[in-house]
């Protein structure tokens, strides 16, 4: 009967590497008949050798298969580094570091310049926003429409920037409101955005930033805003950021520009109109959603 081996230490990490690069070995291994293993890369790198790497004995028709060194490397679990922030994968040895750029539970670093907090809750980094560092958040109701055909869930609603970071939270309700039109039970969704507001002397400059620590969907952002001549919008396909490692490079993140000549730089907030949205899926949407007359 299988059973686990607790407080176990692998004191010499070279007794499951490669022989040649090192590399800790995984399936499939390969060894010469004394037992000297190297990895499947090398093996094939070594195929023209006609003695082992080490102890030098001939190897006749190259390196074998050495199918109980896999079992035993298959066996050796670790649990994930991001245990603590809720991830309960045990890992084969091999395998952690590429978990680890996939983890779900990675932690979540504030953007904010010089802040070292960090949490592995989406909710925790919301609250260090608002509470800490007093960021406006704004919450986008997301609606399932009556359109038998749709396969889109959206909210809209307008804002007022600030300069600096601004917190949107995507939700959905719970419940009907009341007939004050208030009252609505929300919960928040696996999604935040930040939009970052800069001033230039052409006007601002709007970034936004999507986080989305586990397995939710892209989001697609329309931002627009208003002139003398009509509506100006963009829509926007999100990169997406782990947070994992603070802030992704504004280089690289979508900039969109409202000019002076619209909204002055002398005033303290700049009017939007955001419209977020995502595609149905029954891994992500909510079991239940009232329904939302447009």
């Amino acid at each position: 009967m299988a059973s686990s081996i607790k407080n176990v230490t692998v004191e010499d990490s070279s007794a499951v590497g490669c022989g040649i690069c090192q590399c800790l070995l995984k399936p499939p291994i390969f060894q010469c008949e004394v037992g000297h293993m190297v990895c499947s890369e090398c093996s094939v790198k070594l195929a023209a050798s006609e003695t082992c790497h080490v102890c030098r004995r001939a190897l006749a028709g190259g390196y074998k298969r050495c199918y109980g060194a896999e079992h035993i490397v298959e066996c050796l679990k670790v649990p994930c580094p991001n245990e603590d922030y809720g991830c309960s994968v045990k890992l084969a040895l091999y395998d952690a570091s590429a978990h680890l750029q996939a983890c779900q539970y990675r932690p979540l670093h504030c953007p904010a310049e010089k802040c070292t907090f960090f949490t592995g809750g989406l909710g925790a980094l919301l609250d260090h926003f608002v509470k800490k560092h007093r960021w406006p958040a704004t919450d986008v109701l997301i609606k399932k429409h009556r359109w038998p055909s749709t396969d889109v869930y959206d909210g809209r609603t307008n804002l007022a920037l600030v300069d600096g970071f601004n917190v949107i939270r995507l939700c959905y309700p719970l419940s009907e409101p009341s007939v004050t039109g208030i009252g609505y039970t929300v919960q928040i969704l696996n999604h935040l955005v930040l939009l970052k507001v800069t001033r230039e002397s052409y006007g601002r400059v709007v970034t936004p930033i999507h986080i989305i620590p586990r397995d939710a969907k892209k989001c697609q952002l329309k931002l627009a805003y208003e002139t003398p001549c009509g509506t100006q919008h963009v829509e926007y396909a999100f990169n997406m950021a782990s947070m994992s490692s603070g802030l992704p490079s504004l280089d690289d993140c979508f900039e969109f520009v409202i000019p002076k000549s619209v909204q002055p730089l002398d005033v303290d907030t700049i009017k939007l109109a955001i419209t977020c949205s995502y595609p149905v899926s029954t891994n992500t949407s909510p079991k239940s959603w009232p329904e939302v007359t447009d």
